[in-house]
């Protein structure tokens, strides 16, 4: 799953029809470029750094993360682009020093090696690493290879994130995805080969007509590779897509709740005998392998990101670049280039603060009290009392001396909870 489109989960960006004008024409009420209107640069640190490579080979079913199929005549102006506007951002917020880098998509290693390599430079050159300890890339099994690997490790790549999302050919054929399943362990072992060793898998359950049979091969087949990380995302029928118009014509129907239960807790019984802990609400590591990257999103840390549709959040603001490509390179080609930075909103902070209690208890460790108010300069507890009185009783949440955290009973009921809590905050 790309990243930080996963980073922001289902936290609603809406802003007013004239803030999301095209950064090609002019603004309503004047003619400020889209990049006027970024926020104002605090040097606050920059934790984590995120590209967005739009292009794939077809585009699947489920996905609503911005992407194009083919188009990789456009890849060599794409590049240019993402140079001219990493160069723009850094003139207006400073050089930053992330923790974590991560490359995703679209289909990052569907660029050739050439431009593969091109691609690190840009980043490279324009990214101080000295305080880099994660740097990933995703990749499909069917466009990975061992050179492609030796380019990645040769750049300091040293985390990759397979999209293998099923290891059953009629499943991944109802998700449109276009690779085999036996590339999954090929890919793995061109990466372990070229001295990449930290590797997640990326699987989805719920798809239509699905079994817990069914499930249990694909997880064990992941198992099977020894990845250091496992994403298991439940299936999501996201509006305007081809899977969620193919369910309302009725060739399909949504797995039902009490299948999905099963497997839901079926995934956190096998893993957690493999070795795996489950440390998000979907995500499974073995120790010390958790996604930094993801873990700077989920505890609310600035992040910059870069490429067409590719989401920030900056002190308090946040913005997405636009979804389109042909905007995206018109907006920083020609002699006064701009960052077509769009859906701009600065959160309130009681709202700023409900978004990250909402995150911060989708990880197993949950939240704590005094580091949130430190953080935020809300008091988490008279908003939380009431939601804890609401489910007295029920052994969902768990509060500690000094935190909150869902319990493993309530994991499969969170989405109620969370919307509970991003209620009390609002």
């Amino acid at each position: 799953m790309p990243n930080p489109p996963s980073s922001l989960l289902s936290i609603p960006v809406s802003m007013p029809d004239s803030a999301a004008a095209s950064p090609l024409s002019p603004r309503a009420g004047g003619t400020r470029p889209a990049y006027a209107d970024l926020p104002p640069s605090t040097r606050a640190p920059v934790s984590a750094a995120y590209v967005h490579v739009p292009f794939c080979t077809s585009k699947c079913h489920y996905c609503d993360f911005y992407s194009v199929a083919g188009h990789l005549d456009q890849a060599d102006a794409y590049l240019k682009a993402l140079a001219t506007e990493m160069d723009l951002q850094f003139a207006h917020f400073g050089g930053i020093t992330p923790q974590t880098l991560f490359i995703g998509g679209g289909t990052p290693t569907l660029l050739d090696p050439t431009r593969l390599d091109r691609l690190l430079s840009i980043i490279e050159s324009r990214i101080d690493r000295s305080r880099l300890t994660e740097f990933t890339i995703e990749a499909n099994p069917n466009t990975f290879d061992g050179d492609r690997a030796r380019v990645l490790a040769s750049h300091g790549v040293n985390r990759i994130s397979f999209g293998a999302q099923s290891f059953l050919r009629h499943e991944l054929a109802i998700l449109q995805r276009d690779h085999d399943p036996d590339n999954v362990a090929v890919a793995m072992t061109h990466a372990r080969n070229a001295g990449i060793s930290n590797l997640n898998i990326d699987l989805i359950f719920g798809t239509p007509g699905q079994t817990l049979a069914d499930w249990s091969f694909s997880l064990q087949s992941a198992i099977a590779l020894r990845p250091d990380h496992l994403s298991a995302y439940s299936l999501i029928y996201e509006p305007n897509t081809p899977m969620t118009a193919r369910m309302h014509a009725g060739e399909f129907a949504p797995l039902d709740e009490s299948t999905e239960l099963a497997i839901f807790q079926h995934t956190y019984d096998t893993l957690r005998a493999a070795g795996y802990g489950r440390y998000e609400v979907s995500n499974y590591s073995l120790p010390g392998r958790e996604c930094q990257h993801n873990l700077h999103y989920w505890k609310g840390a600035n992040f910059l990101a870069f490429g067409p549709a590719a989401a920030a959040g900056y002190d308090g603001y946040r913005w997405k670049n636009i979804a389109s490509i042909s905007h995206y390179l018109g907006a920083l080609a020609g002699p006064a280039p701009v960052v077509p930075a769009t859906q701009m909103e600065h959160l309130p902070p009681v709202r700023r603060a409900g978004e990250l209690a909402m995150l911060l208890l989708r990880l197993t460790e949950g939240l704590n009290y005094s580091e949130f108010e430190t953080l935020t300069t809300v008091d988490p507890l008279p908003r939380l009392a009431p939601i804890l009185r609401k489910y007295a009783g029920l052994e969902f949440l768990q509060e500690t001396a000094g935190g909150i955290h869902i319990t493993d009973a309530g994991v499969p009921v969170s989405d109620h909870i969370l919307a509970d809590i991003l209620a009390a905050f609002a």
